[in-house]
């Protein structure tokens, strides 16, 4: 896994969340115009490094010989932080207030993340991510919707996805070392 991993995990979100409404999910920032008749938005609005991840080493399939060990790559995983917002269906006004279908959707939603809390190897090749719910105080929420400067606040929750690694390819790492050249000198 290289540079897509960020996308490949959002996808991956997107369809479980996509599958759980029974529609097609929106990715981006929530803003009415923009999610139509979808009602649902996946929005990643934060991306950090992984603190307690980011020392230890990172094994991936070598690319030269599939069915051989593990090698080590450079990597930096990564935590990523969605904001999932609820819409009402097409037709329907806007305003912050949710409505029983909002509150419908967003249980859904919640229940398709809990009841398959992981995405793993098999869904994006050399990621082992953890979903978890993360909570944010209404200060905190604040925050981000006034980030979103063109639309009002919806019904939201925040999810915290990680590590997803973003690795150096290790054909295109730096060679290894093949001989050794010491050197006798004297210290001044």
């Amino acid at each position: 896994m290289s540079a897509d991993a960020i996308l490949a995990v959002t996808a991956v979100l997107q369809g479980r969340l996509a599958a759980a409404v029974g529609g097609p999910v929106y990715v981006g920032p929530p803003n009415l115009l923009d999610v139509g008749d979808r009602t649902l938005s996946l929005f990643l609005f934060h991306v950090v490094p992984n603190q307690a991840m980011r020392n230890e080493p990172f094994y991936v399939t070598s690319p030269t010989d599939p069915n051989g060990p593990l090698v080590q790559a450079n990597s930096l995983p990564l935590d990523l932080r969605f904001l999932i917002s609820v819409f009402r269906s097409a037709g329907a006004g806007g305003g912050g207030v949710a409505d029983p279908d909002e509150l419908l959707t967003l249980g859904r939603a919640i229940r398709a993340l809990h009841e398959q809390p992981f995405i793993d190897e098999s869904q994006v090749p050399e990621q082992a991510a953890r979903i978890t719910p993360e909570p944010y105080s209404m200060e905190e929420l604040s925050r981000v919707w006034g980030l979103m400067t063109q639309t009002s606040y919806r019904t939201s929750m925040v999810y915290l996805v990680g590590p997803v690694s973003v690795s150096v390819d290790p054909s295109q790492a730096d060679p290894a070392v093949r001989q050794r050249i010491l050197r006798e000198g004297q210290l001044a």
